[in-house]
């Protein structure tokens, strides 16, 4: 029995075929998903430009920038879409949000934007990915992502209007007028004095160029927190394997590091029995120098030099198990550090005694005290051998721990109780000049009245100037007026 064999498909079944066509596929969930969490982002980001004008517009920042950071997070968690394990992200966020609670800074204004970065990669990755590489690359993209974007919207905005038959010719049409337009009412209005005062009264009462500002300001600095909500990718590490980088060893070698902790201990022996004599031991010093002047000369320096120290003994490290006499001399050579700053301590106290208290030497006494604790923790590690990684992340968390304590400290206030707590060297020019936060300190100690701080509604409110305020006579707080603190 012979194979029967279809040539060809009949005219009339071809004709009304269309129901063998394949189907349009249907709309993506994952698309129309990223499509209504972009038009989710726009409307939170002028929401968010919105809620900036009410709260920064012709005000001092105050307690109105931490209610700005919450409604920033707060959109950041809807684009998310998470409602599970964000516990973690809302505590770092409310310990970055501490610090401007307390007092707008620089300091901690820095806080609240490390908490926020961390707090929004948390929330987009969860625990999926190494936090410390996603908040990396959210800090190396953060600088320019609003640009980029901006800019990648003009361009799809572009393409979709030569797209679009009616508006490539509305384009050819209209642009040249439009823009000539524009340029001849700018040139009527310089030219006419009434409409330069019409001008200016609807630039005054409407959109002014300094408004536009500040939503384009608000807008670069919050829209990349909104964009990684919006697109987590932006997290990912790149493709590839990474380049090796190779470091030069610089002469480092065992040999190498047994001659550097001879001679250096030798020249820190010097150091440290001068110190010892002169400092501890109440020696005379050389004519015609006093202790301000020698504490003046040698604290800086011998902290650098500490700094330095710590430097080595990493580098060094490697090369201590080569001999047994080499661990012993790096712990002499971290001893003897820690004994230089300590004696940076004696000749900054010194100084301060002769010279009174100022921000320098308060941030130089908490720096050499950072310094000698983590010398202390490189001697630790050496003795457990334990890997520079571990040093590393201690010391930073030290530091930071020690700073984000700071931001908490009135230190204006600190100073002037200090200075003034000692008439013979009291610098009434420095310490009158501290601003508002040192005021009750201030009472009555300068020839002129000491600026007083003044909250004029919540959005100025802070609590160390709620704290000032309080401890204020009854007297100056009545008239105390507002001022911008001043930043030292």
């Amino acid at each position: 029995m012979g194979q029967y064999v279809v040539r060809g498909v009949p005219a009339s079944i071809l004709q009304d075929s269309w129901w063998l066509e394949d189907a349009a596929p249907p709309p993506s969930r994952e698309g129309s998903r990223t499509g209504d969490k972009r038009w989710q982002a726009g409307a939170g980001l002028a929401l968010l430009l919105a809620l900036a004008d009410v709260l920064f517009w012709e005000q001092t920042p105050g307690l109105s920038l931490a209610v700005f950071a919450v409604a920033v997070f707060a959109v950041v968690w809807m684009l998310t879409g998470r409602r599970r394990e964000m516990a973690a992200p809302v505590g770092v966020f409310v310990l970055g949000l501490l610090p401007v609670v307390e007092y707008v800074q620089a300091l901690s204004v820095a806080f609240l934007l490390g908490g926020g970065a961390v707090a929004t990669c948390w929330a987009v990755r969860g625990g999926h990915m190494d936090q410390g590489e996603a908040v990396s690359r959210f800090v190396r993209r953060f600088p320019l992502l609003g640009v980029r974007h901006a800019i990648a919207l003009g361009q799809e905005a572009v393409q979709i209007l030569r797209r679009d038959g009616f508006a490539r010719s509305a384009l050819r049409g209209w642009s040249f007028p439009l823009a000539g337009a524009l340029i001849l009412g700018w040139l009527l209005i310089i030219a006419n004095p009434l409409l330069m005062e019409m001008a200016e009264d609807l630039s005054f009462h409407g959109i002014a160029q300094d408004r536009l500002m500040l939503w384009a300001g608000v807008g670069l600095l919050v829209w990349p927190f909104l964009a990684v909500a919006l697109d987590a990718g932006l997290l990912r590490p790149h493709a590839g394997p990474r380049r090796p980088r190779h470091l030069p060893g610089l002469g480092v070698n065992a040999h190498s590091v047994a001659n550097s902790l001879i001679l250096f201990n030798a020249l820190l022996a010097v150091q440290t029995g001068l110190d010892l004599t002169i400092l501890w031991g109440g020696a005379e010093l050389p004519r015609g120098m006093s202790h301000a002047e020698y504490a003046h000369r040698g604290a800086y320096p011998l902290l650098a030099t500490a700094l330095l120290a710590g430097g080595f003994a990493l580098a060094a490290r490697p090369f201590l198990g080569h001999h047994k006499v080499l661990k012993p001399l790096m712990y002499l050579w971290l001893g003897q550090n820690v004994l230089l700053v300590l004696s940076s301590l004696l000749r900054l106290s010194l100084y301060v005694e002769s010279y009174g208290l100022t921000y320098l030497r308060v941030h130089a006494g908490i720096w050499m005290g950072i310094v000698a604790i983590g010398l202390v923790l490189t001697g630790w590690q050496i003795a457990r051998a334990l890997p520079n990684g571990w040093l590393l992340r201690r010391c930073a968390g030290l530091g930071l721990g020690v700073i984000y304590l700071c931001c908490f400290v009135n230190f204006a206030a600190v100073i002037a109780a200090e200075n003034r707590a000692h008439p013979t060297r009291f610098d009434a020019y420095y310490t009158c000049q501290l601003g508002p936060m040192a005021a009750a300190e201030l009472v009555g100690a300068c020839d002129v009245s000491a600026p007083k701080p003044g909250i004029k509604d919540w959005r100025e409110w802070g609590f160390r100037a709620h704290r000032v305020i309080r401890n204020l006579p009854a007297t100056d707080t009545a008239g105390a007026a507002h001022e911008t603190p001043r930043r030292r």
